[in-house]
């Protein structure tokens, strides 16, 4: 597993790339597809800047960990199977190919 960093353009994307989602302590909660780096993509509400992540959610591992942003249908990793969310880029490691 490795650590994404911030890409500052295009070239470098990571889109498109398998994921995995992690909690605050480190556990994996979620699989999915990295949608964007882009920072000036707002998504959620939430412009993506240096600190977000656009993931698409395909499994949740644990159905009731919590998002770290929530809007008016996703509060759980249960809700966000099939749409994209944000999530912190310090919490996203690419799958080893």
């Amino acid at each position: 597993m490795n650590k994404i960093e911030s890409r500052g353009n295009n070239e470098d994307s990571l889109a498109g790339r398998r994921v995995r989602i992690l909690n605050f302590s480190g556990q994996v909660v979620a699989s999915g597809i990295l949608m964007s780096d882009d920072d000036d993509n707002v998504v959620m509400g939430k412009k993506l800047g240096g600190e977000y992540y656009e993931v698409s959610i395909l499994i949740a591992h644990d159905p009731t960990a919590s998002l770290f942003i929530k809007d008016a249908d996703r509060k759980n990793m249960n809700d966000a199977v099939g749409s994209q969310i944000i999530w912190f880029r310090e919490y996203v490691e690419v799958e080893d190919n």
